[in-house]
């Protein structure tokens, strides 16, 4: 499985459109789907885009991978957690770490 057939598989596990993504990231929709026809590729910074709507990594779009070796459960507690505010991210950590056995101390 290719770039493209990873894409066109998170879109539609996504349930969005190639146009959705287009618009939220400014990109004419015929540009998009030049693209998707492989005919050129995003830029490194539209293609980080791309991942990021999708919650994916744009690692794994472009060769299969998850970084560090992420499941897909993993995955998508990471992208959840970094829509979280900071306040809630260590809330968030500490019932982590308290569900996970270990003694953990209140930051004041």
């Amino acid at each position: 499985m290719d770039f493209w057939m990873r894409l066109k598989k998170e879109i539609k596990t996504k349930n969005t459109t190639q146009e959705w993504i287009a618009n939220k990231i400014g990109v004419p929709f015929g540009t998009f789907r030049k693209w998707m026809t492989r005919k050129t590729y995003p830029n490194i910074k539209e293609g980080v885009e791309i991942a990021k709507l999708l919650e994916t990594s744009a690692e794994y779009l472009v060769t299969g991978t998850e970084p560090e070796g992420l499941n897909d459960i993993e995955r998508k507690l990471v992208f959840s957690y970094r829509k979280l505010g900071s306040g809630d991210q260590e809330n968030v950590l500490l019932a982590v770490n308290a569900w996970a056995g270990k003694t953990v101390t209140q930051k004041s």
